[in-house]
């Protein structure tokens, strides 16, 4: 048997950032092997959006700094069109990006090296079997039959989340019968920088910068289309892309892709119990056309870090009253965001004319309002 201060399920970005903020010492399991010597030379398909907020906890944690700059992609602003002229541009403020795009296997390896440097204990191929938990503590039970025992278990397993069923949280999970198809192009002009989102009455299509001319794409699209865009071969897909950007960059180049990810809402009623306690995808799931998913999870993990750090003298870390602060601070960031995307996602694949007219009408209004755009775009770079 060993043991630990704080117990980690999950070896992602955001179990790790966690177990790198907090002050309690902590071990993390990752299902997965060891990470490879080296990450492959090609752009990692799951790209991700981080927000200046993002951006500042990953340099206090040490991370940031580990990224290979070259392969960072600053967003100096976002566009947004309407399936009927409607548009939407979020500039960004005093000359700084509003996001970078960073690829996934870049973010866990930087948040991974950094989590070590602080003194974590990364365990691979490790997984829970069973689970024993109180406010006093957790005992678990490894699939390899040995036992851990710690003052707190924390579920960042993902959005299919053994640690949920194994703490006996409710989750309710809504699909949307929708794929994100997503690929990498080359592009035949510069993209300057800028992030572009359509919603179109075939989905939601983002294309996000990478470094060079080059772009990623995220395609929202039903699942019908979303499989016809897979059985694409990659110059009919390009031209596909191209159209439905209305070649605003030119000729593109499929180099990556294509491959498609499920889509659906997840909601956790409680994410905690005495002794046990969910972050990121495992706690919450929401539409990707707002590009927060990760940015939502990192918030968490600074949450709770936040509220293990400032419990009293006489409080453990797994007292259901600690781990409620963490819940309530957070309740409010998820229910909003759920609740924009999901009816966003409705009113775009909503038909006929009035749905229409209000959805472009509604787009053009809010960019004609800067302090209200201004306060959206705040809100989402947090």
């Amino acid at each position: 048997m060993s043991r630990a201060g704080v117990l980690v399920a999950g070896g992602g970005a955001v179990g790790l950032a966690f177990a790198a903020a907090g002050r309690d010492p902590c071990v993390v399991l990752e299902r997965e092997n060891c990470r490879p010597a080296n990450d492959p030379k090609e752009t990692d398909l799951r790209v991700y959006a981080l927000s200046p907020g993002t951006q500042g906890f990953l340099t206090r944690l040490g991370a940031w700094q580990r990224l290979p700059a070259e392969r960072i992609a600053p967003v100096a602003t976002m566009a947004v069109f309407g399936d009927d002229g409607g548009r939407l541009h979020f500039p960004s403020r005093r000359g700084e990006p509003v996001a970078w795009i960073v690829e996934g296997n870049r973010i866990v390896r930087a948040v991974e090296e950094a989590a070590i440097a602080r003194g974590v204990d990364v365990r691979h191929r490790a997984a829970i079997a069973s689970v024993s938990a109180s406010g006093e503590g957790v005992a678990c039970e490894l699939a390899d039959g040995s036992t851990v025992e710690a003052a707190l278990l924390v579920g960042a397993d993902g959005p299919a989340s053994a640690v949920r069923g194994l703490l006996g949280l409710a989750s309710e999970a809504k699909s949307y019968g929708q794929l994100a198809v997503v690929a990498h192009f080359a592009c035949e002009r510069p993209h300057g920088g800028v992030a572009r989102q359509w919603f179109q009455r075939g989905g939601v299509l983002a294309w996000l910068p990478l470094p060079g001319s080059r772009i990623s794409i995220v395609w929202s699209a039903p699942e019908a289309l979303a499989n016809e865009l897979l059985a694409l071969d990659p110059v009919a897909l390009a031209a596909r892309v191209r159209d439905s950007g209305g070649s605003v960059l030119g000729d593109l180049q499929c180099e990556a892709g294509p491959t498609g990810f499920p889509l659906r809402l997840v909601r956790v009623p409680r994410i905690a119990v005495p002794g046990g306690v969910l972050l990121g995808d495992a706690a919450h799931g929401v539409h990707p056309l707002a590009g927060q998913g990760l940015n939502l999870g990192l918030q968490d993990a600074q949450s709770l870090a936040s509220a293990l750090a400032a419990r009293s003298a006489l409080e453990r870390p797994g007292d259901l009253a600690v781990l409620r602060r963490h819940e309530r601070a957070r309740r409010g960031d998820v229910d909003a965001m759920q609740f924009m995307t999901d009816e966003l996602n409705g009113l775009f694949a909503a038909e006929g004319l009035l749905p229409r007219r209000l959805r472009n009408s509604g787009l053009s209004l809010l960019d004609g309002l800067p302090p209200l755009r201004d306060a959206l775009a705040a809100r989402a770079m947090r």
